[in-house]
């Protein structure tokens, strides 16, 4: 066994005052809530999706099917794959245990107070308990009788055990009880509780549309497809059993999960029509499929997911954490809007479903981004787009490469995520490789921040870094004001290029505004009524807006989050209810880089001067640009003109013209006004200036005060 201390790796959080006893402090029943108790007082107090996992000096891990058990005032966090997990006081700071016993597979972990029991799925049949797990001491103490695809083992407060199972798109959700005297074998006879019901559940639906990352290569994606049921996992909460699933498979946006709701644990259940509980499909980290629900030592409930991860080029998975609640009326929901910005810890907000967010904004997206280099295929531009499928890449991975964020004034900023890529790399990892080797040192950087882009103030230091922090979130001790944010590479590892998905930077809580949006239209599909569409009139200088909907005017408790758009279409609904929406805006106070590519091309007219039939230099006319210099002008006959227009001007330029040491213009003249539509905004100028060996041709855009501040505004 090996036990590691980690504070950097997942960061999640809360202390205990209470004691658990057999059978009462489960970590997947609750008949009450605890008195809440603010648990994290130290900083950081914040995380942010999508979390990291690994361990120490190891390379990254995928994190799939996450498992979080409260066992004897500790958080145990499970993952699919390895022989380890961890543990926490705290949610925050993890140590990990190596425990070459634990079963692998897709875990399955309950606590019964004393010791926690585990298992893996399918064709892992063994069952092993530990009395001592923060030491990786586990024995084997019983064995399943048959592959339990996807299994997840309830303890329920009465002392009795049960086998949930499913994992497919045309077989059920199944549960049987299981006799711990008995090796945990099955006592009577399994239960078929539910299926896919895509054509009702909108957000069941398996779209090709919808596809990020294909997981099979012998045909496509179909218009729409049954839906993968999977990772069953159930909770008790105030005397109602929940059991949770996933839908429809890691390799779409719309992984997520729905709830059924029943009084005993063998069923019968009944679908929430409040259904999905966990939905993302849009911003920097969507998805929220097979995990697990939790309480934390408040009694609040948490849903910890696997979400969708492309890294190197390559798909896998991620975990994100959403805070979630039961209503008065029993209904399970969960709250993902935002739910990628800095949200606060377990432990430090009461009724962290509706409070969580830290009210940081989204200050980098679509901002102007100036690099050191750009690979081909791969530019700037892509480091802001809040795109995880996408990167900015730089020519090397040389120190010194960077990238300069211009949020376009002076902000205060609180947190930044740094998210890094994989870019021509001498080592593969990822899906179908196994684990390559640790590394001493992995991707090695600088963070800098300035008010005029060259006075310069460090920030975060990670010259060198030893931990493989794909998603490198750093809340500042105090925020900092500053217009321009610069990253800068130290070190890229396995030889790769410097490669950022989004450098992410957070902060404007006291200026961000909230508008509700009146007159919202709303289409439902009347052919499919898991479809609507939704337009409203934009809010001037908003970022984006955060569509609610719900089968109750006061449950809105499902989210699209749009950004830069004013239209929407919904394909998430369930088919036989009503819904309500309700739209707002939200406004970081800072304004979206608008690229006008008449500044960043050039408005396509050309000037060009030749000498004779031999042409000098053709100029493309870029806005904002007003001077266009024709160097090296030698004696001779020259004409100067639109290119593929007119003449404007003709004439032979004399050594007396060109060539002296008296920088004053030997030849000037108006060639012809400048304007638009029936208005005269100035003139075009041409001037010649002499110099030692040969003469200037300048040509001026002259342009009357109030349409150069026009353009300006």
């Amino acid at each position: 066994m090996n036990i590691m201390t980690l504070k950097t790796i997942i960061r999640l959080a809360i202390v205990t005052l209470i004691t658990c006893t057999l059978f009462s402090c489960t970590s997947n029943t609750s008949d009450k809530s605890e008195t809440f108790s603010v648990r994290i007082t130290d900083k950081p107090l914040t995380f942010c999706n999508p979390l990291n996992i690994s361990v120490g000096s190891e390379r990254a891990r995928r994190a799939g099917e996450p498992v979080v058990v409260l066992h004897q005032d500790d958080y145990y966090l499970f993952i699919t794959g390895g022989r380890g997990y961890w543990y926490s006081d705290n949610m925050r700071d993890w140590t990990y245990v190596n425990a070459p016993n634990f079963p692998g597979g897709c875990p399955s972990v309950v606590s019964d107070g004393e010791k926690l029991i585990a298992s893996g799925d399918k064709s892992r049949h063994d069952v092993f308990n530990s009395t001592d797990p923060k030491n990786g001491v586990w024995e084997k103490v019983g064995e399943y009788q048959r592959d339990y695809g996807d299994a997840d083992m309830f303890l329920d407060d009465d002392g009795r055990y049960y086998m949930y199972w499913g994992w497919s798109q045309v077989l059920p959700f199944q549960v049987v009880e299981l006799d711990p005297d008995n090796g945990f074998r099955e006592k009577g006879e399994p239960v078929t509780l539910f299926f896919g019901d895509y054509e009702s559940h909108g957000f069941e639906r398996r779209r090709n549309e919808d596809v990020i990352f294909p997981f099979f290569s012998h045909r496509k994606y179909f218009p729409e497809e049954s839906p993968w049921i999977e990772g069953p996992w159930m909770i008790k909460h105030n005397g109602k059993y929940y059991l949770q699933y996933a839908a429809i498979g890691l390799e779409f946006l719309t992984y997520s999960h729905g709830v059924y709701v029943g009084d005993n644990p063998l069923g019968p259940f009944e679908y929430s029509p409040h259904n999905p509980l966990t939905f993302k499909t849009t911003g920097f980290a969507p998805g929220a499929g097979h995990g697990s629900t939790f309480h934390d030592k408040n009694g609040q409930l948490w849903t910890i997911c696997m979400i969708p991860a492309f890294y190197g080029g390559r798909g896998g998975g991620e975990i994100v954490l959403f805070p979630t609640a039961v209503d008065a009326d029993g209904v399970m929901h969960s709250n993902t809007a935002f739910g990628d910005y800095p949200q606060y810890y377990p432990g430090i907000k009461e009724n962290a479903v509706d409070n969580n967010f830290t009210g940081w904004m989204l200050l980098s997206y679509k901002k102007y981004v100036e690099v050191s280099s750009t690979l081909e295929g791969f530019g700037a531009e892509n480091s802001v787009d809040e795109n995880f499928l996408t990167h900015w890449c730089a020519v090397t991975g040389d120190p010194g490469e960077y990238m300069t964020v211009d949020l376009g004034k002076e902000c205060d900023i609180y947190a930044l995520q740094v998210n890094f890529d994989r870019h021509d790399a001498s080592v593969q990892i990822g899906r179908g490789f196994g684990m390559p080797r640790s590394l001493d040192r992995y991707q090695s950087f600088t963070v800098e921040a300035s008010n005029d882009n060259e006075n310069w103030s460090m920030l975060i230091d990670k010259s060198k870094n030893t931990v493989d922090d794909r998603h490198d979130y750093t809340e500042l001790a105090e925020p900092v004001k500053a217009r321009y944010v610069k990253l800068t590479n130290v070190f890229t590892h396995d030889d790769g290029k410097f490669a950022v998905k989004d450098l992410r930077i957070f902060g404007n809580p006291d200026v961000a505004k909230f508008t509700k949006v009146d007159n919202v239209s709303i289409v439902r599909d009347p052919e499919d009524t898991r479809d609507a569409t939704l337009l409203w009139q934009p809010v001037k200088g908003a970022d984006g807006y955060v569509v609610r909907y719900g089968i109750e005017p006061d449950k809105l408790y499902n989210n699209y989050m749009i950004y830069d758009g004013y239209t929407i279409t919904i394909h998430s609904l369930n088919r036989d209810e009503k819904y309500y929406f309700e739209v707002e805006a939200f406004d970081s106070g800072t304004d979206y880089y608008r690229e006008r590519t008449e500044q960043t091309m050039g408005r396509g007219a050309e000037i060009e001067l030749a000498q004779g039939r031999q042409m000098v230099e053709r100029k493309m006319i870029v806005e904002g640009k007003n001077e266009y210099v024709f160097e090296n002008i030698l004696p001779g006959q020259y004409t100067f003109r639109h290119t593929f227009g007119p003449v404007l001007w003709r004439g032979e330029l004399t050594e007396a013209e060109l060539i002296g040491s008296d920088d004053q213009a030997t030849v000037t003249e108006t060639l012809s006004n400048l304007g638009v539509g029936l208005k005269i905004l100035g003139q075009m100028e041409m001037e010649v200036i002499p110099g030692k060996q040969s003469g200037k041709f300048i040509v001026t855009l002259r342009y009357d005060k109030s349409h150069l501040e026009g353009r300006k505004n």
